[in-house]
């Protein structure tokens, strides 16, 4: 076991007690459990990281973090994937890593190459434009059997679908009946369909890729379209909650909140904070950007700006679609341990800025060769899928959001280091989750000291860890030494040196981590 690191620099030892509360004296009941064990640091890493104190009011930030928060994002073409089917890949393996999780079926896909139907109709004639040099993807028709088959997986890892209607070819009643059968297929479990995939980019000077409207193609004429799919759905499937408008532009949200649409059932937008594409711009994703507190100030900000949109119409926002970059290729964060870093604080932070739900884009090709920022993908040799699927390091920082119980945020008072975060979650069983992410560099930097104080003395604390040696570091990243979601709450060990009736608890965390600290009163 490491060493605690006293706040004023010096060391303890780990059975020390953590400074006990000051407040009116109360019995407590014992609490013994093995003191959790952490990673020491990296050979090198000394650099003093300023010590942080974080004090939790009792005050709620009117933002819960929802049960079910996490989802993963896929294109439609892979409707009529075989490995969607339960028996024939490990894919709800994954998904059961999640609680309860979203499986969206989007993307450009949506409007380009994806072909519903319910009748025994031949492919369309459309014409497709390769979106980059070698392109050979084709049109996928996709039948009720698809939606039977994407059923029996959704059901198998207890999660909910949201699906998307191709706007790219205007045809209201085809997404009537898309919308009829995939209710009666997935009921409860079908959390609504989106109309078009990302309607604000329909029109691209000099990309005929994306370009599937003329230039004067506006939110008012997007409207019309979207109100003429709304209307042939809501006759045929009138329970299909419709989501939208799918966009990553703040000035066509805003005129699609204030619509008011009657079966509109959450604003959906998509967000990659880091998406310029050529390592000279200002926004391509590098280690130094997403660690930085400048990148996720933006973040908030941004988010923000969208969630009050949301607000005051009175409806829900999703990302339905998200990620750190939309840029295809690898690049410093792709396949990294800072990839977990970062979906963590990510989540937390929009979560408590108002989102309720966060799809990460990703695909379930093989690994060798597949999208390097995708949460899963296929073990299988390159374009020879097997389906046995793994996890990414960005999938193990959403299982770490995802074991979190669901609850209200608490204002945080935070003072010291500018790489940590820290996040208070109140549950309704009275306990409550701290949530610290370190983003010191663990190859360089030492343990972070850092000091809770708590709204109460707490009864009893447990701590779970995720870790990794490095940022850069691929394929390493763990929660509580596993490669699953880590070690349940009713088994985590205490945090070290805790006593039962400590109202502040004081410990060093190893850099490049996210820790959750759980307490009860």
């Amino acid at each position: 076991m490491v060493a605690i690191a006293a706040l004023n620099g010096g060391t303890v030892a780990p059975s020390s007690k953590a400074e006990a509360s000051s407040g009116p004296s109360k019995s407590y009941a014992p609490f013994n459990r093995p003191a959790y064990e952490q990673i020491a640091s990296q050979a090198g890493a000394t650099a003093p990281v300023t010590p942080t104190t974080v004090v939790v009011s009792k005050d709620e930030t009117g933002t819960a973090l929802p049960d079910g928060m996490m989802g993963l994002s896929f294109e439609s073409d892979i409707m009529t994937d075989p490995r969607l089917d339960p028996g024939n890949s490990t894919l709800v393996a994954e998904l059961k890593n999640l609680t309860k999780p979203v499986i969206r079926f989007g993307g450009q896909a949506a409007d380009r190459r994806f072909f519903w139907t319910s009748a025994s109709e031949g492919l369309p004639d459309w014409k497709l434009v390769p979106a980059f040099q070698g392109d050979t993807r084709q049109i996928v028709k996709v039948t009720p059997a698809d939606l039977e088959r994407i059923n029996r997986t959704v059901v198998a890892a207890d999660a909910k679908v949201l699906l998307t209607a191709d706007l790219g070819h205007f045809d209201p009643d085809r997404a009537a009946d898309f919308a009829k059968n995939a209710s009666a297929i997935f009921g409860e479990r079908l959390l609504g369909i989106a109309i078009g995939n990302e309607p604000n980019g329909y029109y691209v000077k000099g990309n005929p890729y994306l370009t599937l409207r003329p230039e004067d193609w506006s939110p008012s004429k997007f409207m019309d379209e979207f109100k003429a799919y709304e209307s042939a759905i809501s006759k045929t499937a009138p329970n299909v909650k419709i989501i939208g408008p799918e966009t990553y532009s703040l000035n066509w949200l805003k005129p699609f909140a204030a619509q008011q649409t009657p079966s509109l059932g959450a604003l959906s937008y998509h967000n990659y904070p880091l998406s310029t594409c050529l390592p000279n711009e200002e926004f391509f994703p590098t280690i130094a950007r997403v660690t930085s507190r400048a990148h996720m100030d933006k973040v908030k900000t941004v988010v923000a700006n969208i969630a009050k949109v949301a607000k005051d119409s009175g409806l829900p926002v999703w990302l339905t679609e998200s990620g750190i970059s939309s840029c295809p290729g690898s690049n410093e964060t792709t396949r990294k341990h800072v990839a977990a870093m970062w979906i963590v604080n990510y989540a937390l932070t929009v979560a408590q800025t108002g989102v309720t739900q966060l799809d990460v884009h990703g695909a379930l090709d093989t690994c060798k060769g597949g999208p390097p920022a995708s949460p899963i993908c296929d073990t299988g040799a390159y374009k020879r899928p097997t389906g046995v699927m793994t996890e990414q390091a960005i999938y193990h920082g959403m299982m770490l959001v995802s074991a979190l119980a669901p609850g209200m945020f608490h204002n945080v008072d935070q003072d010291g280091s500018e790489n940590v975060y820290s996040y208070a979650i109140g549950h309704k069983d009275g306990s409550m989750s701290v949530v610290v992410v370190n983003q010191n560099d663990p190859k360089l930097s030492a343990q972070a000291p850092v000091a809770i104080q708590l709204p109460e003395a707490a009864a009893t604390a447990t701590m779970s860890q995720m870790t990794g040696p490095a940022f850069d570091a691929e394929a390493q990243t763990q929660i509580d030494s596993r490669e699953d979601a880590g070690v349940p709450e009713s088994q985590r060990a205490m945090i070290p040196g805790f006593v039962p009736g400590q109202q502040k608890v004081s410990l060093p965390l190893t850099s490049g981590t996210v820790t959750v600290l759980t307490f009860t009163f």
